[in-house]
């Protein structure tokens, strides 16, 4: 490069700084500019194709608007219909709609003493006169509440507004009609449900396809097998899920990988690495979030009886099928865990539809309470990540770090962490009192893991223990015993980070605590 030739002289060296300094500037520029110039560009695909927001607003509509809704029909404000509550067993028809026509909009609010009133009311929706609903769902997992509970979000095709506002923007195209119907499978009446069902009346459909979903759920997942999201014969294309997980497990639920075959395929055309990788997060999700596509907006902890839920939307990006679908994911790696799943698919196909399994009974869709396992520690040792060895670093590579989302092994929960970049030495001073002092016995309880390396423990000059903290696959707790002869006054510790084993990615190391007898 001409700044590192010798024939330019000091001026030269400076115009060239410069010049690759506004290179660089005008780079960045123009990384800014393409990267609004996509979001740009993204939101107006959306807009475009999304058929139910969609064509430019100056063009000319070839349908007029409609709505069905539970306004009060004597001019009351019981817009609600509190006068005549969904009694319980009681199926509803919220609409019914003659000829062709999409529903674009539906929104519902619901007050009700059935405390899983989400999961206990039925949403079904009915295309062309069949018989077998193409929408069978618990009406909060249908709008992406999982586990009968309220909490907002904000998607693309479904948004939660504050004070239980339930919204969803599905396109749902029919050619001769629909019909909408609310099924109450709960313990009480339903007092009072708010709803719109907002419509397009049409002269042509210019669509074979039909909007679906289904709700699925295993409590447990099964035992070596994947969970289905989504199993459906005919043509068309997948658009999405939402799923709910309940930890019956202390860790992370979300190693598992998800697969789609697509026609009979016998290997998966699309084959994904992580649970939370395919909804589009990363390491195990940070607090809740939602977005266009993909969203965490329930964000349990990583322990015993704790709620999540999940989704991701594929409306840029469809997975078609001619003849058929199978969508599933494992439930932890390689399905070795066993926590409570339930999930909506949504998806576009012909008809008929294979019909679907019947919902499990209202009382089978709560999961069964489980409580939390109590932290575990080790008897008579002492919690490292609490500052007993003050080892000195300027650079933040050693901090406590919880481990709950890899079980409940760790004492505490917690572990002291080592992060160097490659090897490197960790010391600090201990001072013993005198009855400590002389020849102990230790226990050391540390970590293994993919990520970590080889450590050795060196006691005022003398190597007192050394072990191998790789382990493939799995972070996993282990432990070592040895020998060590303290002094009364000051004790020099040192953590020594001397390599790694060639399949370890990393130089880590991980300390959880000391039983000294």
């Amino acid at each position: 490069m001409p700044l590192f030739s010798k024939m330019l002289d000091e001026r030269e060296i400076t115009h060239n700084r410069r010049r690759n300094a506004m290179k660089y500037f005008l780079r960045r520029q123009n990384l800014m500019l393409f990267a609004i110039a996509l979001f740009c560009a993204t939101v107006l695909s959306v807009s475009v194709s999304a058929k139910n927001l969609a064509e430019s607003l100056a063009d000319v509509k070839n349908y007029t608007a409609h709505r069905i809704s539970s306004y009060d029909r004597t001019g009351g404000n019981a817009d609600g219909m509190q006068e005549q509550p969904i009694a319980i067993g009681e199926t509803r028809t919220l609409a019914k709609i003659e000829g062709a026509g999409a529903i674009t909009h539906i929104w519902v609010t619901i007050s009700s003493k059935d405390k899983y009133h989400l999961k206990n009311l039925v949403l079904r929706m009915y295309w062309d006169g069949e018989e077998n609903p193409s929408v069978e769902s618990p009406i909060g997992d249908f709008f992406g509440l999982g586990h009968g509970e309220y909490y907002t979000f904000s998607s693309y095709p479904i948004q939660i507004g504050t004070s239980n506002a339930l919204n969803c923007f599905w396109y749902m195209p029919f050619e001769k009609g629909a019909v909408v119907t609310i099924t109450n499978e709960g313990t009480d009446v339903c007092r009072a449900f708010y709803y719109y069902i907002d419509y397009r009346k049409l002269e042509t459909l210019d669509t074979p396809l039909r909007f679906h979903a289904h709700y699925r759920q295993e409590y447990p997942c099964t035992a070596g097998k994947n969970y289905t999201f989504l199993e459906a014969k005919g043509m068309g294309h997948y658009v999405g899920v939402s799923l709910s997980i309940h930890n019956r497990a202390d860790g992370w639920w979300g190693e598992g990988d998800d697969m789609f075959f697509v026609d009979g395929e016998k290997e998966p055309s699309l084959h994904g690495t992580g649970s939370e990788d395919y909804f589009c997060g990363a390491w195990c999700y940070g607090p809740a979030f939602s977005y266009l596509f993909f969203g965490c907006p329930l964000r349990g902890e990583h322990k015993r009886g704790e709620k999540w839920n999940v989704y991701r939307f594929h409306l840029l990006d469809p997975v078609p099928f001619k003849k058929s679908i199978v969508v599933n994911i494992e439930h932890g790696h390689a399905n070795d865990r066993s926590d409570d799943f339930s999930s909506v698919a949504y998806w576009y196909q012909t008809e008929p539809h294979v019909p679907f399994e019947p919902l499990p009974p209202a009382e089978k869709r709560i999961p069964e309470q489980v409580e939390p396992n109590p932290v575990h520690i080790e008897p008579g040792a002492m919690e490292l990540e609490d500052g007993l060895i003050p080892f000195q670093t300027a650079d933040g590579s050693v901090v406590e770090q919880d481990l709950s989302s890899f079980g409940n092994e760790w004492s505490n929960g917690k572990q002291l962490w080592f992060t160097p970049e490659g090897p490197r030495n960790y010391s600090a001073t201990v001072d013993v009192p005198s009855d400590m002092a002389g020849e102990k016995k230790v226990t050391l309880w540390y970590t293994k893991a993919p990520d970590y390396g080889q450590v050795e423990l060196w006691v005022n000059q003398q190597k007192v223990a050394e072990w191998d903290g790789y382990n493939e696959e799995k972070v996993v707790r282990a432990s070592i015993q040895f020998t060590v002869k303290l002094v009364e006054g000051a004790n020099t510790l040192e953590l020594r980070i001397v390599g790694k084993n060639e399949k370890s990615t990393n130089y880590m190391a991980g300390l959880d605590c000391i039983k000294v007898e």
